[in-house]
């Protein structure tokens, strides 16, 4: 393969999953792919997934095909996993390095290093940026009952820490609530109490959190912190 062919495959790939990304949004107008693509050559991008079968164009609009969801559910699902491996079990604060590194592997796992990736990450529901990850045929396969990398503040036991990864509060405002009392992420929080307040440390602070408002901080379980 030249590397003509390889970078316009590449370029096929990526406006395939910018295409998923912008449907998640619910938005499948040309001009906002247009807008957010960081494809350079995007006109022969979208002509060659239209001569794939991988898109359909309409006046103004543009739609993944069932082939074209295919493909562009297995970049997004090792772009997000690669997120999860270096930004959570690395733990890489750099999030523009991180995501330089998910945007090469993403075109260059196979499919069984993919559910490598998944299975040792136990099998992650979502990106650091709380975004679904597609789930693989491991996670469909997957029985035995194995703690994720990354959980709910809830499902921790009175007396243990976790670091916080990321938070997906269900109101826009509670982010800057919760960061009012130090619950932000990269704390280190010592988890106290599940009912009927969730009760926890950051720092010298102690903060009552409703339950549901604990089940929306994700955490990686620390050990060997007082």
């Amino acid at each position: 393969m030249s590397h003509d062919k390889e970078f316009a495959d590449q370029d096929v790939e990526e406006v395939a999953e910018e295409l998923w990304t912008l449907a998640e949004e619910g938005r499948d107008r040309l001009e906002d792919l247009r807008a957010t693509s960081q494809v350079g050559r995007l006109d022969e991008a979208l002509e060659a997934l239209r001569a794939r079968d991988l898109v359909r164009l309409a006046p103004g609009r543009v739609f993944l095909t069932r082939s074209g969801r295919v493909l562009a559910e297995g970049q997004v699902r090792r772009h997000r996993l690669a997120e999860v491996l270096f930004r959570i079990a690395l733990d890489v604060r750099d999030d523009a390095a991180v995501n330089r590194t998910a945007c090469v592997m993403e075109h260059v796992l196979d499919a069984a290093m993919t559910d490598s990736v998944c299975a040792f990450l136990g099998h992650p529901k979502l990106c650091p940026h709380g975004k679904p990850i597609p789930s693989g045929p491991c996670c469909q396969a997957f029985s035995r009952a194995v703690e994720p990398l990354v959980q709910p503040l809830d499902r921790l036991a009175p007396g243990e820490a976790g670091h916080i990864v990321y938070i997906v509060p269900r109101e826009p405002g509670r982010l800057v609530r919760l960061a009012g009392l130090g619950v932000v992420p990269g704390a280190i929080v010592h988890f106290q109490q599940r009912t009927p307040a969730a009760v926890l440390r950051v720092g010298e602070t102690t903060v009552a959190l409703e339950p549901a408002v604990a089940g929306e901080i994700y955490v990686r379980r620390v050990e060997g912190v007082a």
